[in-house]
């Protein structure tokens, strides 16, 4: 939502704060403000300059040389194709420096030896229409030299509000008025809505009827004839532009103007094109099919709810308009639609026929039923004001049953013991009725309170504290532990998490806490094929943004997305993990499968970077370190590592984590193209354990063995094996066959090149021989070693190098 302050200052004095001062106290009081947008920095090095003389440019017949008096000490000179221009004309001019909405910057330009010292603007470059057939002209007197900004007043200031899905109330610039008038303890001051209503009755003109009264809970329409359409006078532009609504003609923007206002979406009908002017709201007919306003036709499905005539339908109500009654230039009459339709249906429709519009938004967080004569008021006031038309005399609508007020009852002892406060009845009575709740009672035992309709996010009594707490200011809430007289210890659950969290921290990495959800496009970024596990998460039905709205299914995105928000800030040497759940379906059950998960991300040097520090990045084998290090922790069984690469990992650098015939994980390098994706600079190795399995396989008991009495006898072994030998499937077999006095085998080199034959490599091992019971000679080790090595022979191929 953008909220033009200058807009906001006809419904409510704001005492005179600034932009940043009103956008901090909207977002402590829950209404939050991303960033504030000032209109006159698009008109940065623009100004209006005075064509004082014209010529024609020696070397080319279609450009003008003008000089330009811009307010300076001399006039400048402008080198242009136009052809709408004369002397004294006031025109704005973009100076070197300046930056054009289609991001082309403006310098001093040499057209055929003759230099341009800037560029006169049209409405395009202005940013105030899509084409424009010549350069713009200010018709009031401007000075010289004036800032463009000034002289379009535009020199408003926009708070792009970040509004969660309960708060559609806020979607109006009145409802952002309320708001602001509670905090600043003032009162709103709302459109005055006098008509004159000349024309004929309505009810000569026009009939609805709703057929569908569980998708659409009011329907009211009003008639306007000898309509003329043309643009728009300045200020009703200038308040949709700020809104980011681009405006059309003067009937359009009427309802645009209303739908911004009121949050009210309104719809226009051409009347000589509705069947005998009857007007029938009711869910679509098996096969039919409608073309809408974009000249598409659309397949509508039968839970759908149209609007239509007698024939045919018009409208998807809530959505777009269709083709077949739109207005035009040779509109004489038209009927104004204002409605209250279900959200659930207007949300699955505009999915289903993929169209979201402004309209289809509102109504999916739900609409007022109570404020829709209103606003339609407001729209024919508006109309007979500007001379679009004559309105006929009242209004004609279908109001089923008439949604009342909702009361709730509590008292100021559950509000304060809910918020852990100690306010006064009278405090709570003005924060409720400053937010227009009306209250009745004494407090004590009992508080009435009745909630407006425009509301609906208002259900219980914790909501009511909600808005105390949110007047009151949350800053000013003591913080404070539940109250609790029970006695006990950790799960061995919990126990686990908590030592593994604590074991991470102590070898040097930062815990994240990120979202449970993230939003629909993690399968493309991650790269993920259509049918992958992970991109079969679990969606909310009332996310709180896009981006939140799918129960996550790894942990991965949020590990990159952690890194790619560092990296931006020029943090690129990390180590963080994060120990949290992630959700998959389960087709025959109604709750999801819970699994809990660690992940680890690395990036940047291995070490702190000093004067004495190695500089090394860190690679795979960092990552498979720490993975060792948690396994040795918790005395979990060996593992293996198998080439089974994920889509966003590195081929060549990556691995799965398999206990048995149980895979547990995976871990690798981040593919560059999904590096890419996260816009991350530097080479990243991310791992994923689902560690809720592994915590049942912890060693509980703690092994000691007595320290060896006799010496150890330690081995080289060399093997030249094919490539495709894994070192680990070597090693494992090692430790099988060299029998019970090996004690230890390690990996200390890996050779290929040319000492070795082609598509082979030399794998390198270090063997411990040890007896617990007797001192080894060598000879012995040497039998095991020759036998050792006949064994790896026979089942490799493999040969000494």
């Amino acid at each position: 939502m953008r909220v033009s302050l200058e807009w906001l200052q006809e419904y409510v004095a704001i005492d005179n704060l600034t932009a940043a001062e009103l956008a901090e106290k909207l977002t402590m009081a829950g209404i939050p403000v991303e960033f504030i947008e000032d209109q006159a920095q698009q008109y940065h090095q623009m100004v209006v300059g005075k064509i004082n003389e014209i010529k024609k440019h020696p070397q080319a017949d279609n450009l003008l040389v003008l000089k330009m008096d811009l307010g300076e000490k001399t006039d400048r000179q402008i080198i242009t194709a136009a052809q709408n221009v004369a002397v004294g004309n006031l025109i704005p001019v973009a100076l070197p420096g300046a930056v054009l909405p289609d991001g082309q910057v403006i310098n001093e330009v040499s057209f055929k030896g003759a230099i341009s010292q800037g560029m006169l603007c049209s409405a395009v470059e202005l940013g105030l229409a899509k084409e424009a057939a010549g350069v713009w002209h200010f018709e009031a007197q401007v000075a010289p030299g004036t800032s463009v900004a000034a002289a379009l007043g535009a020199t408003d200031q926009i708070l792009i509000l970040e509004l969660t899905p309960n708060r559609g109330d806020c979607l109006g610039m009145l409802g952002v008025a309320r708001e602001v008038a509670a905090l600043l303890e003032t009162e709103v001051k709302y459109p005055e809505l006098v008509l004159k209503e000349e024309g004929a009755p309505v009810q000569n003109l026009a009939a609805v009827e709703i057929q569908a009264p569980e998708l659409c809970a009011r329907y009211a329409a009003r008639v306007v004839t000898e309509v003329v359409l043309a643009p728009s006078p300045r200020w009703l532009q200038r308040c949709l532009i700020a809104a980011g609504v681009r405006p059309i003609n003067n009937m359009v923007d009427i309802t645009n103007y209303v739908m911004l206002e009121y949050n009210q979406p309104l719809h226009a009908f051409d009347l000589e094109r509705i069947a005998k002017g009857q007007i029938k709201v009711r869910r679509a007919q098996a096969g039919e099919k409608l073309v809408t306003l974009d000249d598409l036709e659309r397949d509508l499905q039968e839970e759908s709810l149209v609007i239509a005539d007698p024939e045919a339908a018009l409208c998807v109500a809530g959505v777009m308009g269709g083709a077949s009654s739109e207005v035009t230039a040779a509109t004489k009459e038209i009927l104004l639609e204002a409605a209250c339709f279900n959200p659930v249906s207007i949300r699955k429709t505009a999915k289903q026929l993929g169209m979201r519009t402004e309209s289809s938004y509102r109504f999916e967080r739900r609409i007022d039923p109570q404020g829709v004569i209103n606003a339609l008021n407001r729209a024919v006031h508006l109309i007979e004001e500007l001379g679009v038309g004559k309105v006929a005399k009242g209004y004609v609508e279908h109001y089923p049953e008439s949604v009342a007020a909702r009361v709730i009852t509590t008292t100021t002892t559950k509000i304060n013991a809910w918020l852990g406060t100690k306010l006064p009845v009278e405090v709570i009575k003005g924060y409720l009725e400053r937010l227009n709740f009306s209250v009745a009672g004494t407090g004590a035992e009992e508080l009435l309170v009745t909630v407006p309709t425009y509301r609906p996010d208002i259900l219980h009594m914790a909501d009511l504290a909600e808005e105390v707490a949110r007047l009151h200011g949350y800053h000013q809430i003591p913080a404070t532990f539940p109250v609790s007289k029970q006695t006990g210890q950790r799960t061995p659950k919990q126990q686990n998490i908590f030592d593994c969290r604590k074991f991470f921290k102590g070898i040097g990495l930062s815990e994240i806490i990120t979202y449970s959800f993230y939003g629909q496009d993690v399968g493309s970024k991650l790269h993920l094929a259509a049918k992958d596990p992970l991109k079969e998460g679990i969606s909310l039905l009332f996310p709180l943004t896009e981006e939140q709205s799918v129960m996550r299914t790894n942990l991965v995105f949020h590990l990159l997305e952690t890194l790619a928000f560092n990296d931006k800030r020029r943090e690129t040497n990390l180590r963080v993990f994060e120990i949290a759940n992630v959700y998959f379906p389960q087709p025959e059950a109604q709750l999801a499968n819970e699994e809990l998960h660690l992940g680890i991300a690395l990036m940047g040097q291995r070490e702190e970077p000093s004067w004495n520090s190695s500089r090394e990045a860190v690679d795979f084998y960092d990552l498979k370190g720490i993975l060792e290090c948690f396994f040795q922790k918790y005395r979990l069984p060996q593992f293996t590592l198998k080439p089974a690469p994920q889509p966003f990992l590195h081929p060549g650098q990556s691995a799965t984590i398999w206990i048995g015939e149980k895979q547990v994980g995976f871990l690798g390098q981040v593919h560059p193209n999904v590096q890419k994706e996260f816009e991350i600079t530097r080479q990243a190795f991310v791992m994923e354990l689902h560690v809720g399995e592994l915590f049942d396989l912890v060693n509980e008991r703690e092994s000691f063995k007595s320290l060896p009495r006799f010496p150890m006898i330690n081995r080289d072994l060399a093997l030249v094996v094919a490539k495709e030998v894994t070192a680990a499937r070597i090693m494992a077999d090692i430790q099988e066959k060299a029998g019970e006095l090996l004690e230890k085998v390690a990996l200390f080199d890996v050779y290929e090149g040319d000492q070795v034959p082609a598509g082979m490599r030399s794998l390198a091992f270090s063997l411990t021989y040890r007896s617990a019971e007797r001192t080894l000679n060598d000879q012995e080790v040497n039998e095991l070693q020759a036998e050792l090595l006949k064994k790896l022979n026979a089942a490799y191929g493999a040969s000494i190098r």
